[in-house]
Order: C-alpha cells, then sequence, then structure tokens
C-alpha cells in the first residue's frame, strides 16, 4: 500500500522523506503481509507497523533470515519516524512564524474587516482546505464568515446553508462543553460517529474530520474557529490542534484590540457630537438680546407697567438671574448668602405667580416689555 502524500509536504526533504516512508511501507508488506485498509496517518501506520514487526521478530515461525531481515526493517522504521518527527518540528516552527507574522499583518484591521479576512488567512498559515469564523451571542452560534481554498461543486451547498445560519449551542454540545465552557481547542477525528457534534452542518459540509478553537475576550468566548483539510482529514493531528490553539489565542488580542478601537472612536464621536450640540447652544444664546447694565447693576429698560409688585432688591436679583447667573454668583455679586437669594426668589415666584426660575425671568420680562435671556 502506497501512503497518502501530505499537501504540506512541498519542500525538497519532504518529498525525499516520504520516498523512504513509502519503501518502508512496501518493505514491511513484502515481510508481514498486506495493512488493513483502515485510514491512518503516517505517523500512525508506521507505530502500527513497527508493533507488527516487533511481533514478527519474536515469533516462533521466524526463520533466522528472515528475522534479520526484520530488524533492519525495524531500524528503517525507527529512522523514519524519527526524521518525521523532525520535519513535524521544523514544520510547526515554521508556521509559528508564520502566525507571528499573519497577526501582525491582521492588527489595526476593523471589526468587519477582521471577520473577513481571519478565515482566509487561517487556511493558508495552517495549511488547511476551510475555515469558517463564528460569533456567540448568547446561547446561539453565528456563522459569520466561510473561506474554501479549492472550491467545488459542493461548496455552494455549505456556503448557502451557513450564510445567515443561527445554530443554537444546546444542539451542539461538542462546541458547547469544549469551545464555550472550557475555553478549549478541540480535534474532532470523525464528527459524523461523534454524538456531541452539530450533525446539520457536519453533513452539509461533509467533514470527515475537524479542528476548532474559541476566540475569548475577558475569559469569557465570544467567537469560534472551524476548519478542516476535505481532500485530507487523516492528515489532521494534535499538532494542527496545538497550532488552532495558539493562533485563536492570538486571534483573541488583536480582537479584543478592535473592539477597543471601536469603542474610543464611537466615545470620541459622542464627544465631538456633544461639543457640536453645545457649540450651537452657545451661538443661538449669544444671538439673543441680553439685559443692559447700567453702571454694575442689571436693570430694566424701562418702569413695570402699573403697580410693580417687586422690591428694588428682587427685581435686582431677578435681572442677575435673567443673565444667565446661578443663586451662587448672585450671592457673590450682591454681597449676600445664598440663603437670602434662595428667600428672593420664593417671594419673586410667589408674587408674579410663577413655579421656576425660568417662568419668574420670562414673566418679568414680559411685563418691562422685554425679551430674557434663555436660562440653562
Amino acid at each position: 500500500m502506497i501512503p497518502d502524500v501530505s499537501r504540506r509536504c512541498v519542500r525538497a526533504e519532504d518529498a525525499a522523506l516520504m520516498t523512504r516512508t513509502g519503501d518502508v511501507f512496501r518493505w514491511a508488506t513484502e515481510l508481514v503481509g498486506p495493512e488493513s485498509e483502515e485510514a491512518l496517518s503516517d505517523s500512525a501506520r508506521l507505530s502500527r507497523l513497527r508493533a507488527l514487526v516487533e511481533d514478527f521478530v519474536t515469533g516462533a515461525a521466524t526463520t533466522p533470515e528472515h528475522r534479520a531481515e526484520a530488524l533492519a526493517l525495524l531500524a528503517a522504521i525507527h529512522r523514519v519516524q524519527g526524521a518525521l518527527l523532525g520535519s513535524a518540528l521544523d514544520r510547526q516552527l515554521g508556521t509559528l512564524s508564520d502566525i507571528h507574522d499573519t497577526i501582525l499583518a491582521l492588527s489595526g484591521l476593523s471589526l468587519h474587516e477582521l471577520i473577513h479576512a481571519v478565515p482566509a488567512r487561517a487556511t493558508r498559515v495552517l495549511s488547511l482546505g476551510r475555515a469558517m469564523l463564528s460569533t456567540v451571542n448568547g446561547s446561539v452560534w453565528l456563522p459569520q464568515h466561510l473561506h474554501i481554498e479549492d472550491r467545488s461543486a459542493e461548496s455552494a451547498d455549505f456556503e448557502e446553508y451557513v450564510d445567515g445560519a443561527r445554530i443554537p449551542l444546546s444542539d451542539a454540545p461538542l462546541e458547547t462543553e469544549m469551545l464555550i465552557r472550557r475555553r478549549r481547542a478541540a480535534l474532532v477525528p470523525d464528527p459524523g460517529a461523534d454524538v456531541r457534534t452539530f450533525k446539520q452542518i457536519v453533513d452539509v459540509a461533509r467533514t470527515r474530520a475537524y479542528v476548532a478553537a474559541p476566540i475569548t475576550l475577558a475569559g469569557r468566548t465570544v467567537g469560534m474557529l472551524h476548519a478542516d483539510r476535505p481532500d485530507d482529514p487523516t492528515s489532521l493531528s494534535t499538532d494542527d490542534l496545538e497550532l488552532m490553539a495558539t493562533f485563536a489565542e492570538c486571534l483573541s488580542i488583536v480582537f479584543e484590540s478592535a473592539m477597543l478601537q471601536r469603542r474610543m472612536q464611537l466615545h470620541a464621536e459622542r464627544v465631538a457630537a456633544t461639543f457640536a450640540d453645545l457649540a450651537s447652544m452657545v451661538d443661538r444664546i449669544d444671538k439673543q438680546p441680553a439685559l443692559p447694565y447700567l453702571g454694575d447693576q442689571l436693570m430694566p429698560t424701562r418702569a413695570v407697567r402699573g403697580a410693580d409688585p417687586l422690591t428694588a432688591r428682587e427685581r435686582e436679583v431677578l435681572a442677575h438671574l435673567a443673565s444667565g447667573k446661578t443663586n451662587a454668583q448672585i450671592a457673590q455679586t450682591l454681597i449676600v448668602s445664598e440663603g437670602t437669594v434662595k428667600s428672593h426668589l420664593k417671594r419673586i415666584s410667589k408674587k408674579l405667580g410663577t413655579s421656576g426660575r425660568a417662568a419668574a425671568v420670562a414673566e418679568y420680562a414680559r411685563s418691562v416689555g422685554i425679551r430674557s435671556r434663555a436660562i440653562p
């Protein structure tokens, strides 16, 4: 049986290593018989073959000649396993470097831009075929954007399904338990057989294995990233799980920064709008005619028609009030206590039959034939 070739092996040394791996599999087939048809990764197949060859070495029916050949095969398996581990480590280190560069490129994007950029970036930096970014709103899973590297006729069904989908988390126990509650990444090697997965999306996506990781803010899951390799599902491993978890953790920082920037922008817009309203109000007030001053004291332009129920001091208090001064400012100007000013205002309201400061000023201004300044 010729081993599956991972699409991630693009370097010359990877191609040479796969040739060596294929030679070992063929050698083992000739020595101990064909493998089972179960789909496994190269590493898993090598581990199983190693156990089979070890049993062959110790078997009573094994001839000395075959035993020697089996020992040589074990040595070859050991060397290939070591080379595969080294190659996997090199890829991990390279991917971590790519994750670093990708996170830097994503930093500074808006929330809307991130939602559309992240799935495509995830597929490329993690060497995946498809990636989907979702948000979590209460108890609902909301797919936001799906990216597919190599689209096929079946891709349209998946894209149509996730467009506007609202999935109750109660129907997706795996995501609820692993990503929402535990806030941990998950590798799902057989979602069709796993009772915890949401079967509708598994069926429409035709996924045979996937990885998923939470995006968290302040210790709470606000989003999820799902990804798979539809053409090479058995290649997903714990290495992919760890890299996915690392990528999602870095994304959490990027999303938090984007949210803070958005909040700061909204705050700045509200402050600007408030200042604009204040400026407009001040402009309108400045355009209104003010009561004229006579020396240092505000006085009405002409005498009150008929009998004036107010005393000179009360008219003086009203004049200052009409200019927009507070009780404290009036008291400071008239060199009296603030309590005295309040007493004057109560008597003024009683005499004029008004219930508030603005009404008293308006009534007084009307009675003297002038327009009062607006009272803040």
